[in-house]
């Protein structure tokens, strides 16, 4: 949504939205990125492609049938994997990657998770010469806490958060896509 609002009033872009909002890397049986990701590529033909995932995957993992907590070793190694096997496809695919990190969350427990989730992103999207995009500091109030309400991308007073303290409300989702606009734009050749 964010996307599409600041993308509207230019003619020779287009916003494809291929979002699954339950998925992510954990959940391979609900949607599978790694494998679905190159024929998402090819259907679309898109000059760029814009990654933001991980809300849904602070969850155990099934990993060679076995139930693994979040973070625990086998975990982890799985989650590098999946997350690898994705960016091999979007290398692969020749196309620009724009990987949107996440926000901070309302559970302090749920953000240090993200921080983590986060750093592997950037990792991962700078190995394929991908360009990663840092929201987390958009999030939060000026003493460096997570906010519900804060300033929306053209300066002006919001709610930027649901009350579930996760989901971005309609002005969250348009501050995420102001940060990745300039990338963007770059990547496909506008600015």
């Amino acid at each position: 949504e964010g996307l599409e609002a600041a993308f509207e009033t230019e003619a020779g872009v287009r916003i494809i939205d291929k979002s699954f909002g339950s998925s992510g890397f954990v959940r391979n049986d609900v949607y599978n990125w790694p494998q679905n990701i190159a024929g998402l590529i090819g259907e679309t033909k898109p000059s760029v492609v814009v990654v933001m995932v991980g809300t849904n995957d602070r969850q155990q993992m099934k990993v060679g049938g076995t139930r693994e907590q979040i973070q625990s070793p086998a975990w982890t190694a799985e989650y590098d994997q999946r997350v690898s096997s994705f960016t091999t496809a979007l290398k692969t695919s020749g196309v620009p990657v724009v990987w949107v990190g996440l926000p901070p969350f309302k559970q302090q427990t749920m953000s240090a998770g993200i921080l983590a989730f986060n750093d592997l992103y950037q990792k991962k999207a700078e190995s394929i010469s991908g360009q990663f995009v840092d929201i987390w500091d958009g999030f939060l109030d000026d003493q460096g806490a997570f906010t519900i309400n804060g300033f929306d991308f053209t300066g002006q007073p919001a709610k930027l958060r649901a009350s579930d303290g996760i989901n971005l409300t309609t002005a969250g989702k348009r501050k995420a896509a102001f940060f990745a606009e300039k990338p963007i734009r770059i990547a496909l050749g506008t600015l």
